[in-house]
């Protein structure tokens, strides 16, 4: 994944000139690293699905000790994605007692319920995770509160490009049941677009039922003799799938 630093665009970034409190790098190697993203944008670019997780490092620059909170906007939503973050002092490697589930943050704009208190020229540390599963661009914005007071912020993109052959693809296949059957034959696909054409043979080759049909479809077998039977299903001209059954009355 590709990071890419951008400035956030002049309508709705927070000004820097008028906060400008805390500084926010990124947390990598157990230490703080690069230089101070305040008022900026982390760029992700994402190819496969998963949880994306990112860490960045929270300085108090403000001369005094502050109990910090974040509040996180979800600037841009896809549906079928999902966020949760992290928030605890440093050192805090396993952000114990200071993580919030996608459930408790399943809001447009969330502030975590409790804060932490950073001193003077100390950190802390957020850990922000999202769960990408389609393609699309969702933004996350995590802005540092003081109370009400709005130190910086930090908006995080994620591109996702994951295309149809990224997500897992049912196989093409074909079921028919009961097996042996008596009166009735279910037969039922996966992996087709619903429209097959399913045929019956008996072992000498002749063709005894064909029909065009859906994802399923139920046949009355109760006028076929006793034998061995193939089914056969298409789709457009490509074989699915045949599969052998007795009819036994």
């Amino acid at each position: 994944m590709k990071k890419v630093y951008l400035l956030l665009a002049a309508i709705g970034v927070i000004s820097t000139s008028a906060m400008a409190q805390v500084e926010i790098r990124e947390f990598s190697g157990g230490q703080a690293v690069g230089n101070d993203l305040s008022g900026t944008t982390w760029t992700e670019n994402v190819t496969t699905e998963g949880t994306i997780t990112l860490t960045f490092n929270v300085l108090n620059t403000s001369g005094s000790q502050k109990v910090l909170k974040v509040n996180r906007v979800r600037v841009q939503e896809v549906a079928t994605w999902s966020d949760y973050l992290c928030w605890g002092p440093n050192p805090d490697p396993n952000f114990e007692g200071t993580c919030y589930p996608a459930s408790a943050m399943n809001m447009v704009n969330w502030t975590t319920p409790s804060g932490v208190t950073v001193n003077d020229n100390d950190d802390a540390n957020l850990q922000v995770d999202v769960d990408v599963q389609s393609a699309g661009t969702g933004i996350y914005r995590y802005i540092i509160m003081d109370g009400s007071t709005k130190m910086d912020s930090i908006d995080v993109q994620f591109n996702s490009s994951l295309s149809i052959q990224d997500q897992t693809e049912e196989p093409l296949g074909m079921t028919a049941y009961p097996n042996p059957a008596n009166n009735y034959l279910t037969i039922a696909t996966t992996g087709t677009d619903g429209n097959c054409v399913v045929r019956i043979t008996d072992v000498l080759g002749k063709v005894v039922y064909s029909d065009e049909m859906g994802a399923t479809k139920k046949l009355d077998v109760s006028e076929f003799k006793n034998g061995v039977y193939l089914v056969t299903v298409t789709e457009k001209g490509q074989l699915v799938q045949t599969r052998r059954i007795v009819v036994k009355h």
